[in-house]
């Protein structure tokens, strides 16, 4: 493989025959990036800046066939209510009708006592220029420890999911996925419920992932726990928004021990593809019925992120040897349109403390991996 030389000390390109992979530093010395691309190009990006004793969040966009960011703002109207520790705590982020960004994340614990921690929701005002003052949505569930996840549509509907406990519970095997809707772009939401039918079990300290498809339908990736020993990825999908759910196990992992993981949904051209860990590999597979999960990874792995190109080639990037006050290195690889990995791989130090890669892909179908 052909290493080209830095850009600005902050940016690395890699080449081979497929698409170019370039390396970009999260602005403002950010972790944990979330990102997510308009239909015209247009990508927005949402970071933490951390500071002495908790976090803000920073928001800004790279308009479509444009090489730099804008200046960033700050979602989080209460100063450093935001959670780096742990790295599945972090802000997520959906695009709804027009284009707005909406953002929830984990708050920050009140006097220490980590049960009362909020799910925190903003969405971007109508100017453009700054964030509605943020809001609780955790209603009356307890222990939300692993990360809240968003999702929206063209037609205003928006989904903020996270899994925790029902009031006056704590087991790992109490946890539910629960759920908030808004139909009115955020304006307002249903009171915190859980998703009907599924059953209690949760990986406490794992984060889940909500997406929506083309078809308005609601996905949500997440760790189920309904055994001591076991930590199976799996997918629940409303085609009814939200109303009821079909469960369906994913890959199964037999492993005693929480481990803080988490997932990435993106939309390719064929399907819906998804991408997580088990076992210290990261692993993709399409979200249909038959397709088999396929190993991509190499190293110790964790936290993938995914951007498909206009050519339909997957790149999927990871986090390597990063853990608990542990930074380390990242790895990628381009998978071909019909989801085959490519030789085209890599690995680069670089991912800070508590951070991990967000990727998107670029309108002339080469990737930048932020990290």
């Amino acid at each position: 493989m052909k290493v080209l030389p830095a850009i600005l000390t902050v940016a690395s390109c890699f080449r081979l025959s497929a698409a170019e992979v370039k390396l970009e530093k999260v602005p403002e010395g950010g972790v944990q990036p979330q990102v997510a691309v308009q239909a015209d190009g247009a990508v927005h990006l949402v970071y933490l800046k951390e500071q002495k004793d908790g976090a803000d969040i920073r928001y800004t966009r790279r308009p479509a066939g444009g090489s730099g960011w804008e200046p960033s703002i700050t979602v989080n109207s209460v100063p450093k209510s935001a959670v780096a520790t742990g790295t599945i705590r972090g802000a997520q982020l959906a695009l709804g009708r027009g284009g707005r960004a909406h953002v929830v994340w984990n708050g920050s614990s009140t006097s220490g006592d980590y049960s009362t921690a909020p799910v925190l929701y903003a969405r971007l005002s109508d100017d453009g220029k700054s964030f509605t003052p943020q809001q609780n949505l955790l209603g009356d569930t307890r222990n939300l420890d692993g990360g809240a996840s968003i999702a929206a549509t063209e037609k205003g509907e928006v989904f903020v999911v996270w899994h925790a406990a029902p009031m006056k519970a704590s087991k790992e095997s109490d946890r539910k996925v629960y759920l908030c809707r808004s139909t009115d772009d955020g304006k307002s939401f249903s009171p915190a419920k859980p998703a009907p039918d599924v059953p209690g079990g949760v990986c406490a300290c794992c984060s889940l992932k909500a997406f929506t498809a083309a078809d308005g339908s609601l996905l949500t990736l997440y760790r189920n726990a309904s055994a001591v020993d076991q930590r199976d990825m799996t997918l629940l999908t409303s085609s009814d928004g939200g109303v009821t759910f079909k469960i369906r196990g994913i890959h199964p992992w037999s492993v005693a021990a929480c481990p803080m993981s988490s997932a990435a949904i993106i939309s390719g051209p064929a399907a819906l593809r998804a991408a997580w860990e088990t076992d210290a590999e990261v692993y993709t597979s399409l979200l249909t019925e038959k397709a088999e999960p396929v190993a991509v990874s190499k190293g110790k792995a964790r936290h993938p992120s995914m951007a498909v190109n206009a050519r339909g080639e997957t790149l999927v990037a990871w986090s390597i040897g990063t853990g608990w006050k542990r930074g380390g290195e990242l790895g990628w690889v381009v998978l071909d349109s019909a989801g085959k990995p490519t030789e085209q791989r890599g690995t680069a130090p670089g991912v800070p403390v508590w951070g991990h890669t967000a990727a998107f892909a670029l309108q002339d179908g080469n990737f930048v991996i932020l990290h």
